[in-house]
C-alpha cells in the first residue's frame, strides 16, 4: 500500500510538474504572441507610413513633372521672344541704316541740285550785269540775251526734271506700257542726242545684234529718257572726242544695258569703285526711279578719283509678249485765218510776271488787259468776253479755279478760251482745273511755243474754224 501511494504521489508530482511546465510554456508562448502582435502592428504602421510616403513621392513626382513641362513651355516661349526681339532689332537696324542712307543720299542730291542750279544762275547773273553795261551796244546785248535765253531754258529743264522726279516717286506713278523693239528705241535716242554729242565731238556707238533681242515690255519713251540721262552724265564728265557705247547683255529673263565711254567699258571691274547712283544728280536719280518702276535697277562704277561713271541699267524681259497696237491720239489741227490781233486778259497777282508776259503778248500784236485778282478777272471776262484769258490759279480774293467756275456760268463767255497758269502740274491739279472749265493748262515757267499754241487755238475758235471744246486743248507738258 505504501508503495502504491508512493507511485501515486510520484505520478501526481509528475503531472504537477508537467502542468507547471505547460503553464510556463503557455506563458512564454503568450508572451511571444504578444511580442509578435506588437511587431506585426508596428510593421503595419510602417507599411502605412511607407504607403503614405510612396503616395507623397508619387504626387511630388507628378508635380515635378508638371513643373518640368511648364519650365519647358517657359523656355520655349522665352526662346520665341528672344527670336522675335532679334528680328525686331534687325528690322530696327535695317530701318536705321536705310534712314541714314536716305539722309546721306538726300544731302548729296541737294548738293548736286544746288550745283546744277548754280551753273545756269551764274551766267544769268552775269547777263543782268552785262545788260546794264551795254546800253549802247546792241550787238553785245543781243549776244547777252542769247546767253540768258539758253540758261533760262536750262533752268526750265531742271524744273521739269524735278517735277518729273516728284511725280514718279509718288504713289500714283504710272507708265504707258507696251511691247517694243529696243533697237528702234536706241536708234531714235542716237538721233535725239546728236545736238548734245556733236559740240563735244563725241559719238554714240550701238552694239551689233540689237535686232536679235526679244521685244521688251514697258514704257519705251521712259526707257529712252533714262538712257538719255545716263549718256548726258557721261558727256559732262568725259574727255572731248570720246566714244560712248551702249552694250546689251541677256542673262535669263534680265536684260542689262551698259552705258559708258569706250575706255571705261573696257576697264577691268576690279579697277572700278562702286558709286551710289542716287547721289549723282537729278538726271541719274530720275533714271534710277524709271528703272525701278520697270522692275529693274541701275548701278554705277567709276575709276577712282574721277567723276565719270560706267552705268548698268537692268530691265526684265518679256519675250512672249504679243505686239500691242497703241495708236497715239492726236488733237485735230487748228487752222488760223491769219488775223494776228486777239483780245487777251491776263490775270496774275505776280506783278513782275504779269508785266513781262503782258509785254510779250503785246509785242506779238495782241491787245492785252492785266488784272491782279480773281474778282477783277471775273468782271473783265464777263464784261468784255476776251478771245483768250490766261488765269493764275493762286490769286488772292478768289483763286483761278473759282474764277473760272463763275465765268463759265455766263452765256457770253462760251467761246472764251481759258488757260490755267500755275506752278503746280500734278494730276489732281489738272483734274480740278479741267472740272472748273479750263481749256488749257500751262505750268510755269512755260515755253513760248505753248503760249503760241494756246493763241492759235483762240484764233481758230474766234474764226469759227473749230468750236471750243472744254479740255480739248489740254497741254501735253507734264510737270
Amino acid at each position: 500500500m505504501p508503495a502504491a501511494r508512493s507511485r501515486r504521489e510520484s505520478v501526481i508530482a509528475f503531472l504537477i510538474l508537467i502542468c507547471v511546465a505547460l503553464v510556463a510554456f503557455v506563458v512564454v508562448v503568450a508572451a511571444r504572441l504578444r511580442a509578435a502582435s506588437a511587431h506585426i502592428a508596428e510593421l503595419r504602421d510602417q507599411r502605412d507610413r511607407d504607403v503614405e510616403t510612396i503616395a507623397k513621392a508619387r504626387q511630388e513626382a507628378l508635380r515635378m513633372s508638371s513643373t518640368a513641362d511648364e519650365l519647358q513651355r517657359v523656355q520655349t516661349a522665352l526662346a520665341d521672344a528672344q527670336a522675335a526681339l532679334a528680328a525686331v532689332r534687325a528690322e530696327r537696324d535695317t530701318a536705321i541704316h536705310d534712314a541714314m542712307l536716305a539722309h546721306r543720299q538726300r544731302h548729296a542730291f541737294l548738293a548736286g541740285l544746288a550745283h546744277d542750279l548754280r551753273n545756269p544762275l551764274a551766267p544769268l547773273s552775269n547777263g543782268i550785269e552785262l545788260l546794264r553795261l551795254t546800253d549802247a551796244d546792241p550787238a553785245g546785248r543781243l549776244r547777252t540775251r542769247g546767253i540768258m535765253e539758253r540758261q533760262v531754258g536750262h533752268l526750265m529743264r531742271i524744273a521739269d526734271e524735278l517735277s518729273d522726279l516728284a511725280r514718279l516717286s509718288g504713289d500714283n506713278a504710272s507708265l504707258h506700257r507696251g511691247t517694243f523693239e529696243l533697237a528702234a528705241v536706241l536708234r531714235a535716242l542716237d538721233d535725239r542726242l546728236q545736238p548734245t554729242l556733236l559740240p563735244h565731238e563725241m559719238t554714240l556707238v550701238l552694239a551689233p545684234g540689237l535686232a536679235a533681242l526679244p521685244r521688251l515690255r514697258g514704257d519705251s519713251q521712259r526707257i529712252a529718257q533714262a538712257l538719255g540721262y545716263l549718256v548726258n552724265d557721261i558727256v559732262r564728265h568725259t574727255e572731248r572726242g570720246s566714244q560712248i557705247r551702249i552694250v546689251p547683255d541677256v542673262d535669263g529673263q534680265l536684260l542689262s544695258l551698259t552705258v559708258a565711254s569706250a575706255d571705261d567699258l573696257d576697264a577691268p571691274p576690279q579697277l572700278l569703285e562702286h558709286v551710289d547712283v542716287a547721289t549723282l544728280g537729278l538726271g541719274i536719280a530720275l533714271a534710277l526711279q524709271l528703272a525701278t518702276l520697270h522692275g529693274g535697277g541701275l548701278v554705277g562704277r567709276r575709276p577712282p578719283g574721277t567723276r565719270r561713271a560706267r552705268f548698268t541699267l537692268t530691265l526684265p524681259m518679256d519675250a512672249s509678249a504679243a505686239a500691242e497696237a497703241s495708236p497715239a491720239s492726236a488733237s485735230p489741227a487748228l487752222h488760223v485765218n491769219g488775223e494776228p490781233a486777239l483780245s487777251v486778259l491776263l490775270a496774275d497777282d505776280n506783278a513782275d510776271f504779269a508785266h513781262s508776259f503782258g509785254t510779250m503778248l503785246e509785242l506779238m500784236g495782241h491787245r492785252v488787259e492785266v488784272v491782279h485778282n480773281g474778282l477783277a478777272a471775273v468782271a473783265s471776262i464777263v464784261g468784255s468776253a476776251p478771245d483768250i484769258a490766261f488765269v493764275d490759279i493762286g490769286m488772292p480774293s478768289l483763286d483761278g479755279v473759282e474764277t473760272v467756275r463763275r465765268v463759265r456760268g455766263q452765256g457770253n463767255t462760251h467761246d472764251v478760251v481759258l488757260v490755267a497758269v500755275t506752278g503746280r502740274g500734278g494730276a489732281e491739279d489738272r483734274a480740278r482745273a479741267a472740272e472748273a472749265g479750263f481749256d488749257r493748262y500751262l505750268v510755269k515757267p512755260f515755253a513760248m511755243q505753248d503760249v503760241r499754241d494756246a493763241l492759235d487755238a483762240a484764233q481758230a475758235v474766234r474764226s469759227g474754224a473749230v468750236a471750243r471744246a472744254p479740255g480739248g486743248f489740254a497741254s501735253t507738258r507734264v510737270a
